[in-house]
C-alpha cells in the first residue's frame, strides 16, 4: 500500500492563539439541514472565484521581480466545517473540505501518517455534491492531529485540530482560500506573499513566518527559523496588510556557505480556536545558486517516542533536493515494505522524497537500528543517521501533575506506563535529610495484556520555608526519575510548574 506524504509540514511551529471571527456560525445546529444545503450551493457558485483568490490590479501583481508578473500558487482546498466528539476513551474528528482541484489528503496522528480512507486505521471519506467529509476515529490519548491538503507547486494547507479542547462544531460561511507567491529581487533578496479570500485583517492574530533549509556540512539538511531581526546571516522584515509580505535578505557569508543547497520556506498561520487550532499554509522554494539535477540530501530521521509492546510505531525518512529518488527504509541491509505487520507511506515530488513505515504491533522483534536509503546510479546512498527502535517505559506527561501544594507541603503524581511490573523511582534535593523522607503511594492499572499504568504519589515537606518569599526549588519542584520494566529503562526529569 503506497500513500503520499509531505514531510516538511512536520517541521513547522503552529499557532495557539484564538480568534472569534466565526463564533456566530457555531450557533447553527445540526438539525438545520436546509441552511447547510443552501450554504453548499452558494459555495459551489463561488468556488471558481475562491480558487482565484481576491482580484487585484496588474500594477499590484507586478513587483520588482526579475521574472516580471508574480505567479500565485493556490491551496488545494478549503475547510467548510469541522467537529470534535469524545466518547469515553475514543475521539472522533471530522472535517468537510471543498477542493479547488483533485488532490490526495492525509492525517497525521502523533507520529503516524494515515491515508484518508484507511478503515483499519480509523479513517473514512464520504463524498457529497461539492464537498468531501473526512472522518478520523482514534483511541485516546491523542496529542497531535493534523489534516493535510496538498496543493500545486509545493503549497500545502495543514489543519491542526484542538484535541485537548471541548467538543463542538464550527462551520465556515465563507471558507478561507489562500494563495502564495515568491519573487527574487536580487541575488540576495527575496519577497514572499500571501493573499486570501476573505481578505486578511491586520488586527487579527494571524502571522507569517519564514524558514531556511540548508546543508552546511554537505551531509544532512538543517532547518532554521529566520527571526525578524538583523544579524550576520539574514535580515527578515514583515508587512501586515490584507496581502502579507515577507522580505528576506541573505548575507554574502550565508550564500557562500550554503548557496549551492538552499531552500526557503514561507508559511501563513491563521488561528481559529474552535475545534481547529490553526489553518497553516506553507510553500517551499529552491533558491540554490547552482541547481544541480538530482542533487539531494537527507533530513535527520524522526526518532520515535518511547513506545510499549502492542503499540503502533512509525519511522519516517525524508530527503530534500531536486527530484530526489524514492527512499527505502532498511534494517540490516534488508528493505522494509508493506505487509501484515507493517504499513508503508511513500512519495516523491520535484522537491521531496519521503517514506514512512508504521509497524502495527510493536514487539521485541522489531527492535534495532533502521536506515534511510536511496538507490542512485546503482549504488546505495545511506542517511548519516539511523533510527533506533527500542521498547521501554514512557512518561505520561499529560497525567503527571501537582495534586496539592501548601506553604509547607507538596503532593505530586508521576504517571508512567510500561510492561507488567514496571517500577518508578524519583528524587529531589528537597527530600534530602533523614528528617524529610517523602511519603510514597502507588496505584497500578492494567491497560493491555502486556502493559500497565503506574501512578506514584509523592508527598514531602518543604524545607527552609521563609514567609512570603518564593522558593524556586520548593514551589516548582523538578524531579529526576527512572522508570524500569523488563524491556529497558527510561531516565527523565520533570518540573511541576505553578
Amino acid at each position: 500500500m503506497i500513500r503520499i506524504i509531505f514531510p516538511f509540514l512536520l517541521l513547522s511551529c503552529f499557532g495557539f492563539s484564538t480568534c472569534d471571527v466565526y463564533s456566530e456560525i457555531k450557533e447553527l445546529q445540526n438539525g438545520q439541514k436546509e441552511i447547510k444545503d443552501m450554504l453548499k450551493k452558494v459555495l459551489s457558485k463561488l468556488q471558481s472565484s475562491n480558487t482565484i483568490a481576491p482580484t487585484s490590479s496588474q500594477e499590484a501583481d507586478e513587483g520588482s521581480s526579475l521574472s516580471g508578473t508574480k505567479e500565485w500558487s493556490s491551496s488545494g482546498g478549503s475547510v467548510v466545517s469541522a467537529s470534535k466528539t469524545t466518547l469515553r476513551d475514543s475521539i472522533r474528528l471530522q472535517i468537510e473540505v471543498s477542493f479547488s482541484e483533485h488532490t490526495d489528503t492525509f492525517w497525521v496522528v502523533d507520529q503516524r501518517l494515515i491515508g484518508a480512507n484507511e478503515k483499519d486505521f480509523g479513517t473514512t471519506t464520504e463524498t457529497f455534491y461539492n464537498t468531501t467529509l473526512f472522518t478520523l476515529n482514534a483511541k485516546k490519548p491523542v496529542f497531535f492531529v493534523m489534516f493535510m491538503i496538498p496543493g500545486k507547486d509545493e503549497m500545502v494547507t495543514n489543519i491542526r485540530f484542538d484535541t485537548e479542547g471541548e467538543d463542538g462544531t464550527i462551520e465556515f460561511y465563507n471558507p478561507i482560500t489562500c494563495q502564495s507567491s515568491f519573487s527574487k529581487i536580487s541575488k540576495s533578496e527575496y519577497d514572499f506573499f500571501y493573499r486570501c479570500n476573505p481578505e486578511l485583517d491586520p488586527r487579527n492574530g494571524w502571522y507569517m513566518d519564514v524558514g531556511l533549509f540548508s546543508s552546511v556540512q554537505n551531509e544532512m539538511v538543517e532547518y532554521n527559523h529566520l527571526e525578524p531581526k538583523e544579524n550576520r546571516y539574514a535580515n527578515v522584515t514583515y508587512e501586515r496588510n490584507s496581502t502579507t509580505e515577507a522580505t528576506v535578505v541573505l548575507s554574502d557569508e550565508t550564500l557562500e556557505k550554503v548557496g549551492d543547497f538552499l531552500f526557503l520556506q514561507s508559511s501563513l498561520s491563521i488561528p481559529i480556536g474552535i475545534v481547529i487550532r490553526t489553518i497553516l499554509h506553507e510553500s517551499v522554494y529552491d533558491i540554490s545558486k547552482t541547481k544541480t539535477t538530482n542533487n539531494f540530501k537527507f533530513l535527520e530521521p524522526t526518532q520515535p517516542s518511547p513506545f510499549l509492546e502492542g503499540d503502533m510505531i512509525s519511522l519516517n525518512c525524508n530527503a530534500l533536493g531536486r527530484h530526489p529518488p524514492p527512499i527505502q527504509v532498511e534494517r540490516i541491509g534488508a528493505e522494509i515494505s508493506s505487509s501484515q505487520i507493517a504499513y508503508l507511506f511513500k512519495n516523491t515530488t520535484k522537491l521531496w522524497s519521503s517514506s514512512s513505515i508504521t509497524f502495527l504491533h510493536a514487539s521485541k522483534e522489531i527492535e534495532g537500528n533502521y536506515s534511510c536509503v536511496i538507490q542512485k546510479d546503482g549504488e546505495k546512498v545511506i542517511s548519516p543517521q539511523s533510527v533506533e527502535v527500542k521498547l521501554k517505559p514512557r512518561l505520561r506527561w499529560d497525567m503527571t501533575k501537582i495534586l496539592k501544594s501548601k506553604q509547607n507541603q507538596t503532593r505530586v503524581c508521576v504517571v508512567v506506563e510500561g510492561a507488567i511490573g514496571v517500577t518508578l523511582n524519583c528524587s529531589n534535593k528537597s527530600w534530602s535529610g533523614k528528617d524529610n523522607p517523602p511519603a510514597r503511594k502507588e496505584r497500578r492499572t492494567e491497560i493491555s495484556e502486556w502493559n500497565e499504568r503506574l501512578e506514584v504519589t509523592y508527598t514531602w515537606r518543604k524545607m527552609n520555608i521563609i514567609q512570603n518569599e518564593f522558593n524556586y526549588s520548593s514551589d516548582s519542584p523538578s524531579l529526576s526519575c527512572i522508570a524500569k520494566d523488563k524491556h529497558g529503562d527510561l531516565d527523565f526529569e520533570h518540573t511541576f510548574w505553578q
